[in-house]
């Protein structure tokens, strides 16, 4: 117990001794730093005592203000960052609406050179603004109506080639049939002068990217390579516009006619602006001219004409059978193919 009793007035004295030297220090340093106490042992005490601590906060406060100019740096590089972003940003967007300006102007001027060109068109420019998504007919939807001058059966074309033709006008926009659906059907020739045979070019709903040049006699001069143009009858198509070039020639499964498949012209998937043909001051086809009076072979001028025009009227009849036929076909593998859809759904 006394040793308990000394152990705690030993641990009192050393604490009293402890606050003594702290407060002799403390005063020594105050009064140093006050002038009041000069005396150089003090000072040189002080200074000692103080120098650790004055390297300690001198460290400190080159720390503290080395982060606060760190943190202010970031702060500032992070919303530099930040605003060269929002430019990028916007110099893309701007690169972006200049290409497509750049493209579109392209396209406009490749129309008004055709426009200049084909002076015996009137056009009216207009863009594609929406297609039809049936699998089996080729619809697109441009931005031209009655307004605008436009009405149904009008051309339409691009400075490549034909496109279609309008099959539903409105106010303010009118649906165009293209050259690719099944449903069309377009009176053509070979542009080769040593051929010039005629035919019929209509889509293909069995490979709709290329449509068929069809009713060619299968001892006619078609070759592959050969271009094909409009011929100008049936009142729809002008002549002479481009529909594209034969790139195969099949049989047909009677083996009196042959087909040609035909690559377009225009390139269907990248269609974007076109023009209708409103007016157009082209010569309609020639007539057929009876053949030349030979001595000794006359014949009447009058009943030999009426006989060509018999034979003319009976081929326009036989065209419009084989299209009925073609669109009675067409409907009826359409019938099928919806059917099979149904059974497919119902089982």
């Amino acid at each position: 117990m006394s040793n308990k009793i000394r152990k705690e007035k030993n641990t009192g004295k050393k604490i009293i001794a402890l606050i003594f030297v702290f407060i002799s220090v403390f005063c020594c340093v105050f009064f140093a730093a006050r002038g009041r106490f000069s005396a150089p042992v003090a000072d040189s005490l002080a200074m000692t005592i103080m120098s650790p601590f004055q390297r300690a906060f001198s460290w400190v406060g080159g720390k503290l203000a080395f982060v606060k100019d760190s943190v202010a740096e970031i702060s500032r590089i992070h919303e530099q960052n930040k605003q060269l972003r929002e430019e990028v940003e916007l110099l893309r967007a701007q690169n972006l609406t200049a290409s497509e300006y750049a493209s579109e102007n392209q396209r406009l001027r490749n129309l008004l050179g055709y426009k200049q060109v084909a002076t015996q068109f009137d056009l009216v420019a207009a863009s594609v603004i929406g297609r039809e998504s049936a699998s089996w007919s080729s619809v697109i939807v441009i931005n031209r109506g009655t307004l605008d001058g436009v009405a149904n059966n009008m051309a339409v074309v691009t400075e490549l080639g034909l496109v279609g033709h309008v099959m539903e006008a409105g106010l303010n926009s009118s649906k165009v049939q293209l050259l690719l659906d099944p449903r069309s059907s377009v009176g053509t020739l070979i542009q080769r002068p040593e051929s010039r045979v005629a035919g019929i070019v209509e889509g293909d709903i069995k490979n709709p990217s290329y449509p068929r040049m069809v009713n060619i006699p299968k001892d006619s001069d078609v070759r592959v390579e050969d271009m094909v143009v409009t011929s100008g009858y049936g009142g729809v198509y002008p002549k002479g516009i481009v529909v594209g070039k034969i790139i195969e020639i099949h049989n047909e499964e009677g083996g009196l006619l042959k087909y040609g498949v035909i690559d377009t012209s225009v390139d269907f998937q990248k269609l974007e602006d076109v023009a209708v043909i409103v007016a157009s001051r082209e010569a309609p086809p020639e007539p057929i001219q009876p053949p030349t009076q030979t001595p000794g072979t006359e014949t009447d001028p009058l009943e030999t004409a009426q006989k060509l025009q018999a034979a003319q009227q009976q081929i326009q009849e036989a065209q419009q059978q084989v299209q009925a036929a073609q669109q009675q076909q067409l409907q009826e593998a359409q019938q099928q193919a919806g059917y099979a859809v149904a059974e497919e759904a119902a089982q």
